[in-house]
């Protein structure tokens, strides 16, 4: 073992003196007589905003930066939020807790090595728009092991890490495409998936624009992906289907003239610049852009500077960028650059839920996929659709309220 480790490792567990009255119980933020040496640091970088979803609760989704300053590897044993000390949403433990933490490096663990760092992925949900908090803290169990097995294992408790909740709605609005049968990949808001995942650090700074982003690709009527040969856009019946302004706004940004990537297989040269393929970007208002990716080449009826409104057609949908099969990227996010921006909460003003995929993991098959159809089912208004739910749009979008 190297000195540095072992040097780190001495310098937490040489602290029992000082802290053993606190390990074993739990402290508050702010206060020194309680307060706790913890292995790990860890920090919440945009606070996150409420937005009701069609399971009819209210969720916060955000992600905690996490930084092993320690000599020790640390297990995180469980997470709890509060708001004004209460307990709010559910506790995080065991396999839930492990599926929502990332440890940096691609490690497949769920310990954060000494000197290491990960990213918990949390989702925060609750039933009624009254119980929305204005601050966020958290109570973590943590255990540290000795690398080198000379010192015993030590816990770790303590509250902190807070974050203020945005008070703002999610922004309302109509829909990007038409028709029945769209199916919502890599949606809200967890488990960790290509979207939720996606913590991108940009010129040094960690963002994470896609955070609420949808992959809509449309079903057909025996609920399958394609029919024919799956690396062949035409066996995609939906490819090329017109796009919609879901608000009005003006284009702020657009690149056009990437090719049609062959499906099945991801562009093993895509780069940050050309992973959204051609796209849009229209300006809603002071903070709110719209994001429409993937879309096919020549096809853009916009140029940066137009006016816009709700419903009107954008181009048309394809499969350029980072991608493996024809679909639109949407989302909302904070700024016009679909990298360095934060990614914001929006609801759609109409549609109809027809049940929720059972078995994601065969849609680029081509075969028939089970549509459970007990839930994620009826009509939903202001409400933001869930991966793998299944929905239909109406003719006309609904409209955009802004």
């Amino acid at each position: 073992m190297s000195q540095r480790v072992r040097a780190g490792a001495g310098v937490l567990l040489g602290c029992a003196a000082l802290a053993a009255a606190v390990l074993a119980g739990s402290a508050s933020a702010g206060n020194d007589e309680n307060a706790v040496l913890s292995p790990l640091g860890m920090s919440i970088g945009s606070a996150p905003n409420p937005v009701r979803a069609v399971d009819n609760r209210f969720h916060l989704a955000y992600e905690i930066t996490i930084v092993n300053q320690s000599g020790l590897d640390v297990t995180i044993n469980s997470v709890r939020a509060r708001s004004a000390g209460k307990k709010i949403g559910d506790k995080l433990v065991g396999p839930d807790l492990n599926g929502l933490l990332r440890v940096n490096g691609g490690a497949d663990t769920s310990v954060i090595p000494a000197g290491g760092s990960a990213v918990l992925f949390m989702d925060v949900d609750y039933k009624r728009k009254g119980e929305t908090p204005k601050r966020l803290t958290h109570s973590f169990d943590l255990t540290g092991v000795d690398p080198a097995g000379d010192n015993p294992d030590r816990q770790f408790r303590f509250g902190g890490v807070a974050t203020p909740v945005g008070q703002e709605p999610a922004l309302r609005v109509g829909s990007p495409l038409r028709g029945k049968r769209w199916y919502v990949g890599n949606g809200c808001c967890d488990p960790i998936n290509a979207h939720r995942g996606a913590t991108l650090a940009i010129n040094g700074t960690v963002e994470a624009p896609e955070r609420f982003a949808i992959d809509f690709v449309q079903l057909d009527k025996d609920n399958k992906l394609f029919e024919g040969p799956l690396d062949e856009n035409e066996s995609y019946a939906y490819f090329g289907a017109k796009i919609h302004s879901a608000t009005d706004g003006k284009v702020v940004r657009t690149q056009d003239g990437m090719p049609e990537q062959t499906p099945g297989a991801l562009d093993p040269n895509a780069t940050v610049q050309t992973a959204g393929g051609n796209y849009v970007v229209v300006r809603v208002d002071r903070g709110h852009y719209a994001f429409y990716a993937h879309m096919q080449p020549g096809s853009l009826r916009v140029d940066e500077g137009d006016r816009v409104r709700a419903g009107q057609v954008l181009g048309k949908l394809g499969n350029t960028g980072n991608t493996d099969a024809a679909h639109l990227h949407f989302h909302i996010m904070d700024s016009p650059s679909p990298l360095q921006s934060n990614g914001l909460p929006f609801v759609f003003e109409r549609f109809n839920g027809q049940g929720k995929v059972t078995n994601p993991q065969l849609l680029q098959t081509g075969a028939a996929l089970d549509v459970d159809s007990s839930t994620l089912h009826g009509p939903y208004a202001n409400r933001m659709p869930l991966a793998d739910q299944v929905i239909n749009f109406g003719s006309d979008g609904g409209k955009s309220s802004r």
